[in-house]
């Protein structure tokens, strides 16, 4: 990535996530939501122990704000570091609350706490936890949904709250992050709104993004976590302030409910995600095609096999007129009866007739013989007389070895028959 491209990505996340953060603050500074210049007594800390979960949101929401402004500067094909690296960036941004708070709370006393490091400490959490929240910011459209919708309800819920103790001379009352806290409520009924507002806010909210990721053609994962980013950091803020210790369970009571907000926002998208569908009308064709969702193959229509249109010629005629292969039901009447236990005897098989044998055609007498006529004798003839052998001239060679005279098969002819004449 290149330099000016990098910067440009850098500066966005960390101006805007800064931007954001003090943007709240003085928006809760100016409504009487966040006061830091107030003195509370040791029965009264739960109300410091609020304003420290204001403070983590901030943060925390700051962050996501910057994350999500980065999220337009993203060059084509970034990775996980690109986006680890912005989300940091956010997350400095976002550190500008910590100095913001820690000024004015050096004006403020608490029994037994000193606000100034207490207030810092908390501001910095929310900041580093905001890291996780503007990767998520960064990589997941539904979690910038939730943010966005999550973070929107909150604001509306706090102006609510205080909108009533705008007009002159009422006393701004102490409101609590994600409870609904107007002046006018009793406080029976004030406790029983702090237990269910954010629970409800988490719930409608899974729901209403997990059908609008399902309308989108979202992944099942996608669509079953679009409920969880907005109250996670309400169940972050909360466990950043703690739970608080007063009697009247001025803040355990919003505390517990923060601690289920994330839980019912997940259970909303779920019920989204397996819900099922209204079936479709007869006339409805398949939906538009989508880069998520291509259009299904269409299959043209086939002609009747020969088997089902005989079958619906068969059904066709009267009762009388069914053969047993239109029915399938064969008559047992032109059947031989059956018995298991006796083995069925078979016809005997008739033997052909041979044809009478003619008389034996009688055989003709062959003339006998006559004795061979005798064949004279054959003078003998005398062998050869053999060649005495010549010297060898000159240097004596070793000569090859004659092969032994055979015998004319012309003279064994004739000692044959001169033998048959002397017998």
């Amino acid at each position: 990535m290149a330099f000016r491209t990098s910067a440009k990505l850098l500066g966005v996340a960390l101006g805007v996530a800064a931007l954001a953060g003090a943007s709240q603050l003085g928006l809760a500074y100016g409504l009487g939501i966040v006061g830091l210049t107030r003195t509370l007594d040791i029965t009264m800390r739960d109300h410091w122990t609020a304003q420290l979960a204001w403070v983590a949101w901030f943060a925390m929401t700051a962050a996501v704000a910057g994350g999500m402004a980065a999220r337009h500067r993203l060059p084509n094909g970034s990775g996980a570091g690109t986006r680890l690296v912005s989300a940091v960036a956010a997350a400095i941004g976002a550190g500008v609350v910590v100095p913001l708070t820690m000024q004015p709370a050096r004006s403020i006393h608490v029994a037994g706490v000193q606000p100034v490091l207490v207030i810092g400490i908390c501001a910095a959490l929310g900041a580093a936890a905001g890291i996780f929240a503007a990767y998520a910011a960064l990589s997941r459209p539904v979690a910038r949904w939730s943010f966005a919708t999550v973070g929107i309800a909150v604001w509306v819920v706090a102006v609510v709250s205080v909108a009533p103790s705008m007009a002159p001379g009422k006393t701004l009352p102490s409101v609590r992050l994600g409870v609904l806290d107007p002046e006018f409520l009793p406080t029976d009924v004030t406790k029983r709104t702090a237990l269910f507002t954010m629970p409800v806010l988490a719930l409608v909210s899974g729901i209403a993004l997990g059908w609008v990721a399902r309308r989108r053609g979202r992944s099942t994962l996608a669509i079953a976590l679009a409920g969880l980013a907005g109250p996670a950091l309400l169940t972050l803020a909360y466990l950043i302030a703690g739970p608080g210790s007063a009697d009247d369970q001025y803040q355990t009571v919003p505390y517990w409910a923060a601690m289920t907000a994330a839980g019912a926002g997940v259970l909303g998208s779920v019920l989204a995600a397996v819900l099922r569908r209204a079936p479709a009308t007869d006339g409805a064709g398949p939906g538009p095609a989508t880069p998520h969702r291509p259009p299904l193959p269409q299959r043209d229509a086939q002609p009747e096999s020969a088997i089902v249109q005989a079958a619906a010629a068969a059904a066709q005629r009267p009762e009388e007129q069914l053969r047993p292969s239109d029915t399938g039901v064969f008559s047992t009447q032109d059947m031989p009866p059956f018995d298991g236990f006796k083995p069925a005897r078979s016809a005997p098989t008739p033997v052909p007739q041979q044809p009478a044998r003619s008389a034996p055609t009688p055989v003709p007498q062959q003339p006998a013989r006559s004795a061979p006529t005798p064949v004279p004798p054959q003078p003998v003839k005398s062998a050869p007389t053999p060649v005495p052998p010549q010297p060898a001239k000159g240097r004596a060679r070793r000569g090859r070895p004659q092969p032994e005279p055979q015998q004319k098969p012309s003279d064994n002819v004739a000692e044959w028959v001169s033998g048959l004449g002397n017998g």
